[in-house]
């Protein structure tokens, strides 16, 4: 009897090895895009499935039965990989450790796409099936309690030396990437998918390494919070604009001069510049949160976290906003209160009760209005400066390809239906923005109450799976150059003030800004009313001045010239950004 049980254990552990071996060849089937795959090195084929068989060797030792095993690990590893494969498509960039966090968003982000299933999709779905429908008919063994347990304990210790020393090797990593290194999205595909993916909890967390609480506590301990004289407070607006960019500095056949007509005239009269931003088509809440926290690096936000609406609030600010979509996305509603936003506005607790608004979200015919109405009702009634922080929802993407629901006016370029309906669905859009924003300056400017407006694109919109419209359009997105790297991620930022708070200030905030990174935003707009801001903004301002864009894909603007190779005393600066950032945030 031990004998028949001693093979069939092995045969078990046969059949889980194939499993493996299957599962992980069908994962790097679909990892590969834009041209890139992994190369067939035998060194990337282990790394990708030594964490399949991990996984297989855990669960069948833990509850003993290899084919829900099979199932488990194979469900895991397809999900990964699909969600990877449709990331990519959809939004340009891979699946990451961070986006684990984001479930439900990516549920609801997937039914406002085409998701269609490769026949490599099926296949791997029927190997599942089949699979674990083998096991469960042959792979009955199982190892003794004694074998079990000591075989659990050593699987489970290699796991953790693979998960916290082998995956997070940054040495390793470029050393497979071999020449797509320096692209975050092609050194990716070019390792696969669940090596990347592994690895990238180690760059989840990897901003840490190094980490010096004893040396932020220093830089920080140079600094005091700035107060902001009575005679220089102003009423301070943010409105982040979802996928507002200008493409007529493209060469797009055909846009309508009216489409950006308004926009170019709020720049016009106003202090703007060039805003790069560190995600494309999605991940909103990474410029938002910068912007806020004054940080290119995000934690949970799962307690009081340091930003610039406390410190406001310190200053007697009264401080909120809106965002008109559902208070669950990105858990804004539990966010937004440790950040220092009180009673803030979703589609749940306000604007859902518009007649306007339709069952997801309300549009910019609801909150330009309302955001209006809402200022100028809390001017009359209220004497504290009010810091408002807004964030749209209007130009969210995808954009229709199939046809058009405003007319083909907007871009009357000789262009495919699916780029000249994606276009004109998207122009139409912006368009319909510029003119809310025309009117809420105009009307700022009729307001005793001084006001600064702080605006900008949050990323660069959605124009085909993979950027393709875009490349088919002819734009580098090549991210290896300087010109690729902005087009991919530029947008822009403006900072307008009212007549009052011209007056108030002494200044007519107008002219030519330096390009920046987001989480210097609110620096610029201190430093133009004149405020010192807190102690780590102060902190911050060296980095912002010396290397006003630092980009998390390691390019950085150096002395006006854009790098991806830093000086040294570059480097060290943002060491010490980093320490001082994690400690603010981290102190509560």
């Amino acid at each position: 009897m031990h004998h028949i049980r001693k093979q069939t254990s092995w045969l078990t552990l046969a059949l889980l090895l194939v499993t493996g071996l299957v599962y992980s060849a069908l994962s790097l089937g679909l990892s590969g895009f834009y041209g890139v795959s992994w190369g067939g090195a035998p060194l990337l084929f282990c790394l990708n499935t030594l964490p399949v068989l991990l996984a297989l060797g855990l669960l069948w030792l833990a509850f003993g039965q290899a084919w829900l095993a099979s199932l488990l690990t194979g469900a895991a590893v397809f999900l990964l990989t699909g969600g990877n494969y449709f990331k990519i498509r959809f939004q340009g960039f891979p699946l990451t450790w961070k986006d684990l966090h984001l479930l439900q968003e990516a549920s609801q982000m997937a039914g406002e796409y085409q998701i269609k299933f490769t026949p490599l999709m099926y296949l791997f779905l029927a190997a599942i099936f089949l699979l674990s429908a083998l096991l469960f008919l042959y792979g009955r063994g199982r190892p003794g309690p004694e074998v079990r347990l000591l075989s659990l304990t050593a699987v489970g210790l290699v796991s953790l030396i693979c998960f916290y020393d082998v995956y997070p090797d940054d040495d390793l990593y470029r050393e497979m990437a071999g020449e797509y290194a320096m692209n975050e999205t092609k050194a990716y595909l070019s390792c696969g998918m669940l090596y990347p993916f592994f690895h990238s909890y180690g760059d989840y967390v990897g901003y840490r390494n190094g980490y010096s609480e004893g040396d932020a506590v220093e830089i920080l301990s140079r600094y005091q919070d700035g107060e902001i004289p009575p005679d220089r407070k102003v009423s301070l607006v943010t409105i982040q604009l979802e996928a507002y960019t200008d493409f007529s500095l493209f060469d797009i056949q055909g846009i309508s001069p009216e489409v950006y007509r308004d926009y170019h005239r709020l720049l016009e009269e106003s202090y703007s510049g060039v805003l790069v931003a560190d995600v494309f088509s999605g991940g909103t809440t990474e410029t938002e949160w910068a912007v806020l926290t004054g940080g290119n690096y995000h934690d949970d936000f799962s307690h009081k976290t340091d930003s610039v609406a406390w410190y406001l609030k310190d200053q007697g600010y009264v401080t909120g906003g809106g965002h008109p979509s559902h208070e669950w996305f990105y858990d804004r509603v539990s966010v937004n209160p440790n950040l220092g936003l009180d009673n803030y506005l979703f589609m749940e607790n306000y604007y859902g009760s518009f007649p306007a608004a339709d069952k997801d979200v309300a549009y910019d015919n609801v909150f330009f209005p309302d955001l209006e109405q809402r200022m100028g009702d809390y001017f009359a009634a209220n004497d504290a400066p009010l810091f408002s922080f807004n964030v749209t929802y209007q130009g969210h993407g995808p954009y229709q390809t199939e046809f058009t629901y405003w007319g083909n006016s907007y871009c009357t370029g000789d262009y495919p239906d699916h780029i000249d309906n994606a276009l004109n669905n998207y122009l139409y859009l912006m368009q319909d923005t510029g003119a809310y924003l025309a009117h809420l300056t105009d009307y700022l400017n009729t307001l005793a109450e001084p006001v600064v407006l702080l605006l900008y694109g949050d990323h660069k919109p959605w124009m085909g799976n993979g950027a393709s419209i875009y490349q088919e359009l002819g734009i580098n997105m090549d991210i290896s150059t300087q010109e690729g790297f902005l087009n991919y991620y530029s947008t822009w930022y403006a900072i307008w003030g009212n007549q009052a708070a011209k007056e108030t200030l002494g200044f007519d905030f107008v002219g030519e800004g330096p390009d920046l990174s987001p989480c210097f935003l609110m620096d610029q707009v201190f430093t133009l009313c004149g405020w010192e801001g807190s102690a780590y903004m102060q902190a911050q301002r060296e980095v912002a001045r010396t290397l006003p864009v630092m980009h998390t894909t390691g390019w950085v603007k150096e002395n006006g010239v854009y790098t991806m190779e830093p000086s040294q005393q570059a480097k060290d600066l943002i060491r010490r950004f980093q320490d001082v950032s994690i400690y603010d945030r981290s102190k509560g």
